[in-house]
């Protein structure tokens, strides 16, 4: 059987979420620009780490809903990052500002998100 949670996959998942409301009108780098990896670590889901541009997404992350919710949520540090905001890591006004926007859009929970 062919596992879902691979580099390569992150990749197309990132690109296809790029091509999508609302990322598609938000300011990201392109997918060729970000490293993608597996990463085994119980702290998160996931992390965006700016320099360079990488996104980690943990192996718990075992289906199709956790791998997109979490590729979602570390997009949106990626786009405030790379529209120049130093707090792009903090889950803050501006980060919550931007998750509910995609909440609403994708039917997510703001809670859980």
């Amino acid at each position: 059987m062919a596992k879902l949670l691979t580099k390569q996959n992150l990749r197309k998942i990132y690109k296809m979420l790029a091509l999508l409301p609302p990322f598609n009108e938000w300011r990201l780098p392109a997918a060729h620009r970000v490293t993608f990896e597996v990463v085994s670590n119980t702290e998160a889901y996931g992390w965006f780490i700016n320099d360079p541009p990488r996104i980690q997404i943990d192996r718990s992350c075992d289906d199709w809903n956790k791998i997109t919710h979490t590729m979602m949520h570390e997009m949106i540090h990626c786009f405030l990052w790379y529209s120049g905001h130093k707090d792009f890591d903090a889950h803050e006004s501006k980060f919550k500002k931007y998750a509910k926007i995609v909440c609403n859009i994708h039917n997510l929970k703001e809670e859980e998100f």
